[in-house]
């Protein structure tokens, strides 16, 4: 999904300039002729005329805005990030200009920028049906697969797939998701390409829940790249999701093989025999996840509930109160946590912890009712109280931005 096109001015209209240039019939002349050419397609032109306006008059919003999407629509993005910093400055609520600067940002390589000010623009209220939001939610999803945050990308991905926003720039964006590669597009050896792009077509299935076809298409990918990081693991997750547990088993032990120093497939093997009880299984593979990722929360978690089944109860408190730390808005952790601490018989703990997993149990529902569809689970088996997915293995629960 490449930059978006052809933006109007927001609806919302700056003041009117104190200044007398601004009533000057100088700058009037300027405005009507620079609307002319622009409506006129005549381009050059009507950039021109917009900055010569902008000299008379450099707080004209309306200006600043026609000026920054004429040099958006350009690929003019470092002369673009210029005239919407301006417009930004002086309307901090204009959300699209907000929008626009992250994506001159995001274009011109400033990427730390373009994350606070694409993130500021979405929590601002930019409407994330529209085309502009849609390009915001992919370039924003782009920054976190940068950054390893595999998971956030993938939820602003699969918002867009259930959207219809099926793009092959979208499916590139969750192939790299999917194989956990912390690179841009651009930044991709095209030798890679097709295991990207095949890679994000299983995702698209998946989101859309057509778990047949993506089986299908997964085992094929594994003939395809047997020995590629994280195809394996992926499969494994998907097939545990669906609660094919010796499925899984089979498969996350081929990524351990390929993968060794990496904690996902070890916690996720962890998850597995917990989900069939096998806690004494679990153990060692959490422990050995805890030591290769120590600020991993999901170890940590896994460990616990294997500590609290084989009756170490002081050692499981300890593990699920630092899973707890790394990830405090989990109402998984919260429930196992207030069944250890009433096992330990500090009773007083247990409550305040079951109170905090009722409260994140219902705000994690109000948001599912509320907001964007809950990918992934409409035909899976649902998991009971205190269980986590093996979709939440890989980052915590985001934390809620308006506490």
């Amino acid at each position: 999904m490449g930059a978006t096109r052809a933006f109007a001015a927001p609806q919302k209209k700056a003041n009117p300039s104190a200044k007398s240039t601004a009533d000057s019939a100088e700058f009037k002349k300027l405005v009507a002729r620079a609307t002319e050419a622009r409506d006129q397609n005549r381009l050059p032109e009507a950039v021109d005329l917009y900055q010569k306006g902008l000299r008379l008059n450099p707080r004209w919003q309306e200006g600043w805005w026609y000026l920054g999407t004429l040099d958006y629509d350009a690929n003019n993005y470092s002369d673009g990030l210029k005239a919407f910093r301006n417009l930004v400055e002086l309307d901090r609520k204009n959300v699209p200009a907000l929008a626009l600067l992250g994506l001159c940002e995001f274009e011109t390589h400033d990427y730390g920028n373009a994350f606070v000010h694409l993130e500021m623009a979405k929590l601002k209220g930019i409407e994330n049906s529209d085309e502009l939001g849609h390009v915001v939610d992919y370039h924003l999803a782009l920054l976190h697969i940068l950054h390893g945050d595999f998971e956030t990308a993938n939820k602003l991905l699969s918002e867009l797939v259930h959207q219809n926003i099926l793009s092959a720039d979208v499916k590139m964006a969750i192939g790299l998701t999917l194989l956990r590669v912390p690179m841009l597009p651009d930044q991709i050896d095209p030798e890679k390409d097709a295991l990207i792009s095949d890679a994000g077509k299983i995702g698209e299935l998946f989101v859309l829940s057509d778990f047949d076809e993506a089986d299908k298409s997964f085992q094929q990918l594994i003939r395809d790249y047997p020995s590629t990081p994280f195809v394996h693991y992926a499969y494994a997750s998907m097939l545990a999701g669906l609660s094919e547990y010796e499925k899984a088993e089979a498969e996350v032990r081929e990524e351990i093989k390929i993968n060794p120093e990496s904690a996902l497939p070890r916690t996720l093997l962890a998850y597995v025999y917990v989900r069939l009880n096998r806690f004494q299984d679990a153990l060692p593979l959490a422990q050995k996840a805890v030591k290769l990722a120590p600020q991993g929360f999901a170890g940590h978690y896994l460990l616990g509930r294997a500590l609290l089944a084989t009756d170490k109860v002081t050692e499981a408190v300890d593990e699920l109160t630092e899973a707890k730390r790394l990830a405090p808005e989990s109402p998984e952790i919260r429930y196992n946590l207030a069944v250890a601490l009433a096992r330990a018989d500090r009773p007083r703990e247990a409550a305040a912890e079951q109170a905090e997993f009722r409260r994140l149990s219902a705000l994690a529902q109000s948001k599912r009712s509320g907001g964007a569809s809950d990918v992934k689970t409409s035909s899976r088996n649902s998991s009971a109280p205190g269980d986590i997915t093996p979709d939440q293995l890989q980052s915590p629960p985001a934390r809620d931005p308006h506490q």
